[in-house]
């Protein structure tokens, strides 16, 4: 097996989705069978365990630390016939850093926006589209994509807004992830790909699951992939304005006297209703979040050692 692991990975998780659904994936191994069952069920299990064996010595010659993670998890549940846990396995190391989250390109007042999912995104963009009804909405592209197909905006104003990462760990357990426990597709996007994440998690043993290899950036979903990621490019490149969620009226107006927007107050959209949300964070999880995000802190002044409000603008 040659290629990216991660498209490996993809193509080997695709695989027994397709056989688990056609019903080949082999029952349980402690469910007592006849002597054909057993048989049929050997054979299954001959044909399954070749790919996901050869996917485990690939993920092995990875350099990324998070897929010899994988390798080695792959390899106890193929001897174990969890195939169950390979599935989860082989969808999570399938994943790539989702960093395809909105951005916003408006020609006309030359500035383009980063969305990090969690961080008031609704209000922004309907604020911004409202603006300049003409700005471009461009989804599932990252950045790097965009400035590659749109090489004049390396020149635009590009701004962003950050949130305290345990805050927006927490909106984004109270909103996806509870989701998850009723709408079918949000399931299957939340939480079936990623080994180790199981609806019903509270918000502690959901922070200890993004402490897990399974829950890194390597594979992040953009609502909890690190804020940093979604908004440095390839060259390192910070954005020359960044907001924060916890000063946002103050740092909108600022980014409107900057591009000469006439200023509006954000509307308040996908705001949770009062007395939802999910169980304050104790010590543990705090600690464990600062450690996951210990970049996320330093960028927004989360640590005390950045900057209260938003970044200078630039000149």
């Amino acid at each position: 097996m040659t290629g990216d692991p991660h498209d490996a990975a993809r193509l080997v998780g695709l695989a027994l989705r397709a056989a688990r659904a056609c019903g080949l994936l082999p029952i349980r191994p402690d469910v007592a069978l006849g002597a054909a069952a057993g048989l049929r069920t050997a054979v299954r299990r001959r044909a399954l365990d070749a790919p996901l064996l050869r996917l485990s010595r690939r993920l092995a010659a990875s350099p990324t630390p998070e897929h010899a993670a994988a390798a080695a998890a792959l390899a106890e549940a193929v001897d174990a016939a969890d195939y169950r846990a390979a599935l989860a396995l082989a969808r999570t190391a399938g994943r790539r850093a989702d960093l395809g989250a909105e951005k916003i390109l408006s020609r006309r007042h030359r500035f383009l926006w980063l969305c990090v999912p969690k961080v008031a995104s609704r209000s922004i963009i309907a604020a911004l589209r409202a603006a300049d009804p003409g700005a471009r909405l461009i989804r599932r592209r990252s950045l790097d994509e965009i400035l590659a197909r749109h090489p004049e905006a390396r020149g635009y104003f590009r701004f962003a807004f950050l949130r305290h990462p345990v805050e927006r760990a927490r909106s984004c357990h109270a909103d996806k992830h509870a989701l998850a426990r009723t709408d079918a597709a949000a399931r299957r996007w939340f939480v079936e790909p990623y080994h180790g994440l199981s609806l019903g998690m509270t918000f502690a043993e959901f922070c200890r699951w993004l402490d897990t290899p399974w829950g890194c950036d390597a594979f992040a979903d953009r609502h909890w992939l690190s804020q940093h990621r979604q908004v440095r490019d390839g060259d390192g490149r910070l954005p020359d304005f960044l907001g924060r969620w916890e000063t946002l009226d103050a740092d909108w107006r600022a980014v409107c006297g900057r591009l000469g927007l006439p200023h509006r107050a954000l509307p308040r959209l996908n705001v949770r209703p009062a007395g939802t949300g999910t169980e304050p964070p104790d010590n543990a999880a705090t600690a464990l979040l600062g450690g996951r995000y210990a970049a996320d802190f330093r960028l927004g002044g989360y640590d005390g050692t950045g900057p209260r409000g938003g970044r200078r603008l630039a000149p």
